[in-house]
């Protein structure tokens, strides 16, 4: 039986976990800080629009705040650098599906990248419209794989997370196994840590490996979990950059 008290548990834990406010998340659902308060008691549930709008906010899945069971993203830890913001998350087991390009498969590096950068948005939602069971809420996401290896072995993927690994012909399937991750937005606190007023998703990569990484006690993971960038805007203006670490 569905307990609303335990769903409203689990919205203040996901929303105390990305430090906002009752009157942050009103505000950008569109409803009163009551209501909210309301949600979060156990007193109310919200509508469908404005449950799907809630998880998108808190970036877990319709799913997860409906059902303890399922699991999610965690932040166990954030750091801060001046006044960027950096996570240390544990992401469970994901599959992810769309297209991918395999270095192998082309004469040359030089042709691996004309690949990668010929990729049209066409050719991309082409694939996006064929997938089936997406996990909600829908990102976008750039995986970069094993691009500190030997070019013979990358890859570059452009795909979303989906429940299945069951997917139409046509369709690349990646399964990403379950790891730490340091997580950071492109947002203008971050940018200014590379001497950017806005900065790409992919421009955060070095710096976290370069920097942020040795200055915490952090290094790459060998796990086979990989470089994500994951996009909040359908227009690609912004988004989150996922390195895989270990702690020394």
């Amino acid at each position: 039986m569905f307990d609303q008290v335990d769903f409203g548990k689990r919205v203040k834990e996901f929303r105390t976990r990305n430090n906002y406010s009752q009157k942050e998340i009103a505000l950008r659902i569109g409803v009163s800080e009551q209501a909210v308060s309301k949600w979060e008691n156990g007193e109310c549930l919200p509508d469908v629009y404005n449950l799907k709008l809630l998880a998108q906010i808190l970036r877990v899945s319709v799913d997860s705040l409906l059902d303890t069971e399922l699991r999610t993203e965690k932040v166990v830890e954030s750091i801060a650098v001046g006044g960027a913001r950096f996570e240390v998350i544990e992401k469970p087991e994901t599959i992810l599906a769309g297209k991918m390009l395999y270095a192998k498969n082309f004469p040359s590096a030089e042709k691996f990248n004309e690949a990668i950068d010929s990729t049209t948005d066409e050719d991309k939602q082409a694939v996006f419209d064929k997938l089936s069971e997406c996990a909600l809420p829908i990102y976008d996401i750039n995986m970069s794989v094993n691009f500190w290896l030997a070019v013979k072995y990358r890859a570059y993927g452009y795909v979303r997370e989906v429940m299945t690994e069951e997917q139409p012909e046509g369709v690349d399937v990646f399964r990403n196994p379950a790891s730490l991750y340091i997580r950071a937005h492109t947002d203008k606190d971050t940018a200014q840590l590379i001497c950017k007023e806005q900065c790409e998703i992919w421009e955060l990569f070095a710096y976290i490996r370069d920097y942020f990484m040795p200055a915490h006690g952090f290094e790459m993971a060998q796990n086979g979990a990989q470089e994500l960038e994951v996009f909040d805007t359908f227009e690609h203006r912004s988004g989150y950059a996922y390195m895989p670490v270990v702690r020394k």
